[in-house]
């Protein structure tokens, strides 16, 4: 499958998003409860499009979700592993791994994550200043760049695609705000980010300091690919970014876990309440335009959660041999 990434209607509502979230402890929640979800860091996109997401659906039931700013995919894995948090944003690297305990999860295993759902495409954004003359991945070779926010999905992608290209920067590993000054200031030549274009911290860098978006040559993208099946080819259109023209690049899915200690009930409310307002969570978050419940069923490979196997199977949506739970087996 290859993903296109849209322009995205990401400062609509993006004041009173932002306002509405707030820090609440982790339990395993009851219908009426607090729960809370850890997401991604405030100047990414994920966090706009997931605090407009637990807005709609904490109107939708009685449970009220808010919004926990974080590095993104890998530090939310090990946070709801710990109980820190109800929920998660997590890649569908991080759920597989953390599942089944492989790979940069191997000390973080979480046997009791479930899938609620995929929610939208994600887009790797490897940018760099242009008044630096780096038009290829080469290169970056022995250059200052940030691979992503720090413990971010965008980070480890950024480790293993590079392994695979065979190409060693000099990575400067800081959170997404440190590194959009610190390209800003000159201190590194570029920053790299998975998340929804327009990617709110690249265009405000762009708008002072010219940035390039890098592109795959099509031999790039069958080697990387084939060592790394769960990334597909994806596409920031031109003019996503002021001036830039299309970059082609990767993707990964996006979606919502939590652990199987949440209640069945809680977790097929949530389900249900997600995808009978879809259509409302993408006239707010357009990455979500497109989306159907078997699309993410088709991309689930690690266990849903009994509640939301429960929603799905009373949908009538075929489910992934992959995606069946161990307590419905």
């Amino acid at each position: 499958m290859h993903l296109t990434a849209f322009p995205q209607r990401l400062r609509r509502h993006l004041g009173t998003a932002l306002m509405s979230t707030a820090l609440v402890a982790a339990t395993p929640a009851l219908a009426g409860e607090s729960l809370s979800i850890g997401v991604a860091p405030s100047a990414s996109g994920w966090y706009f499009g997931y605090s407009e997401v637990s807005r709609i659906v904490s109107a939708a039931t009685d449970h009220e979700i808010s919004v926990r700013e974080t590095g993104g995919s890998r530090e939310n894995a090990i946070r709801l592993l710990g109980g820190e948090i109800d929920l998660a944003l997590i890649d569908a690297i991080g759920a597989y791994e953390g599942y089944h305990g492989e790979g940069q999860q191997t000390d973080h295993h979480n046997p009791d994550m479930r899938v609620i759902t995929w929610v939208a495409p994600s887009t790797m954004h490897w940018a760099v200043r242009q008044d630096r003359n780096i038009d290829t991945f080469e290169d970056l070779e022995g250059e200052r760049f940030n691979p992503s926010s720090i413990g971010g999905g965008g980070e480890y992608i950024t480790d293993m695609v590079f392994e695979v290209l065979g190409i060693q920067p000099d990575f400067q590993r800081m959170r997404m705000d440190d590194a959009a000054e610190a390209v800003v200031d000159g201190r590194i030549v570029g920053f790299s980010y998975n998340g929804v274009p327009p990617i709110p911290a690249f265009t405000e860098v762009h708008s002072s300091r010219p940035l390039h978006i890098l592109s795959f040559s099509d031999e790039q993208l069958e080697a990387v690919t084939e060592a790394l099946p769960f990334l597909s080819p994806a596409t920031i259109p031109a003019e996503t970014y002021r001036d830039m023209p299309e970059a082609t690049t990767l993707g990964t899915f996006i979606g919502i876990v939590a652990n199987s200690s949440m209640s069945e009930e809680t977790a097929y409310d949530l389900t249900r309440a997600y995808w009978e307002n879809v259509e409302a969570i993408a006239e707010s978050f357009a990455p979500v335009e497109g989306m159907t419940a078997q699309i993410a069923l088709d991309n689930t490979t690690t266990p849903l959660h009994p509640g939301a196997l429960r929603y799905y199977q009373e949908a009538g949506l075929e489910i992934p041999d992959a995606a069946m739970p161990p307590e419905a087996q």
